[in-house]
């Protein structure tokens, strides 16, 4: 289909939403389709919303749905394809690819976050805190307890610190390192449930 084709069929389908003032959801969706692949986002999107907040069949609202995320995941605008898949997903409880999609879109917008922290605060504690669990992962150990160490210092009263670094010793057999860091993260969280299992799995159930 040529340019000058596609730009027609983008009118026509403009003139169909207008004509039926929104009451025809699947003209107002060919329209709106119709307006994305010209190129008019902006204006696809608008018609989408007017879809949702038309009483669209199911099948309609849902493809109208499934069209915004594709077009906030071109954007990058992570918070906005979540909240159209997690409504798709109550529409279709049991589909696996909404599932999936939604996590996708999850990852990418911890990323985008973890990234602006990155840049806007690298020293702060939460930033250190996931360099310390990316290190963790990787299996660099030396990086991971530099990195929350650094998280500790950075906010002395932040939760998790002390106790990754005491799982990280408890692994290494460092029974006194570990439960020096388990007690400090207990003083800072006494109610941690998951601190107090740490601490007795360091030093056992009759000490």
């Amino acid at each position: 289909m040529t340019g000058a084709a596609a730009m027609l069929g983008m009118l026509a389908a403009c003139v169909a939403f207008g004509q039926s003032g929104g009451s025809n959801p699947r003209a107002a969706l060919q329209s709106a389709v119709a307006a994305e692949r010209a190129g008019k986002t902006d204006i696809a999107i608008h018609q989408f919303q007017a879809i949702l907040r038309s009483a669209a069949p199911p099948e309609i609202a849902g493809q109208a749905r499934l069209e915004l995320v594709r077009i906030h995941g071109r954007r990058a605008e992570w918070f906005e394809a979540a909240e159209q898949l997690q409504e798709l997903r109550k529409l279709a409880p049991n589909d696996a690819e909404y599932a999936y999609e939604l996590g996708v879109v999850y990852r990418n917008l911890s990323k985008a976050a973890f990234e602006h922290m990155q840049s806007t605060a690298p020293q702060s504690a939460r930033v250190q805190q996931m360099f310390g669990e990316q290190y963790a992962v990787a299996g660099d150990t030396g990086k991971a307890i530099a990195a929350y160490e650094r998280a500790a210092a950075a906010d002395p009263k932040l939760a998790g610190s002390h106790l990754a670094l005491a799982v990280i010793y408890l692994r290494a057999r460092k029974g006194d390192q570990a439960l020096a860091e388990i007690d400090k993260e207990l003083a800072i969280a006494p109610e941690s449930a998951v601190a107090r299992q740490v601490r007795l799995a360091i030093v056992g159930d009759g000490r």
